[in-house]
């Protein structure tokens, strides 16, 4: 077995499960609480000052870039994805995963720690809000997919500098696209943490939006 992989399993394995009050606590002393889950399911109800990165795809490159390391991580994950998220935080130099909470998500079912948001539109919904006029359009995809395809009036502000260009993304309700709703639910995520909850993330991104019709309204160059 690679060596790397074996130490990965080894710090998986000694993860710990923990009562929602030590998650809170740990929380208040500093950790980072990171929730991979999908983004309906955040959406529908997580830790506020959660940072919300899927796990699976590009987990791995976006928590290396997003996370500290100077400072613990708490995971809540989809019941049994814990070990496989701890082991894609190892990989990337996250050592420092002191345990998830345990039971996920449902632990919080009911109390007002719960955060609902973002909100969440449809291809077909943000089209017809489009239609009685000028909406703010947050592309967080990389600039160079920006560039190719874009929804006409967005603004691109990729993912990875988000949060040194807090500044460039205007007051009042904006939406949040990138291609699949991926990113955006982590754009959204980062943007609660600074107060915001007038953030709306396009369901499916800019790929439902294509299939669903609208390739007229896309800016191509």
């Amino acid at each position: 077995m690679n060596p790397a992989i074996a130490l990965d399993n080894v710090l998986a394995d000694e993860l710990q499960p923990l009562t929602l009050g030590a998650v809170l606590r740990a929380q208040r002393a500093g950790a980072q609480l990171l929730d991979t889950r999908n983004a309906v399911d955040f959406a529908g109800g997580h830790l506020t000052g959660s940072t919300h990165i899927s796990v699976g795809g590009r987990f791995a490159s976006l928590a290396a870039t997003l996370l500290s390391q100077a400072r613990p991580i708490v995971l809540v994950c989809a019941p049994g994805r814990e070990k496989e998220s701890a082991a894609c935080l190892a990989r990337v130099g996250f050592d420092r995963v002191i345990g998830y909470l345990n039971g996920g998500i449902a632990a919080a079912k009911g109390l007002a720690i719960l955060a609902r948001h973002p909100a969440r539109i449809t291809s077909s919904g943000l089209q017809n809000r489009l239609a009685r006029g000028p909406v703010r359009l947050i592309d967080v995809r990389a600039e160079e997919e920006w560039r190719r395809e874009a929804i006409r009036g967005s603004v691109n502000i990729p993912l990875e500098h988000l949060r040194e260009r807090l500044a460039e993304i205007p007051e009042g309700p904006v939406v949040v696209y990138c291609w699949a709703g991926e990113r955006s639910s982590t754009a959204a995520s980062l943007l609660e943490q600074t107060g915001r909850m007038n953030v709306v993330d396009l369901v499916g991104g800019i790929a439902a939006w294509k299939a669903s019709g609208y390739n007229g309204t896309l800016r191509q160059i």
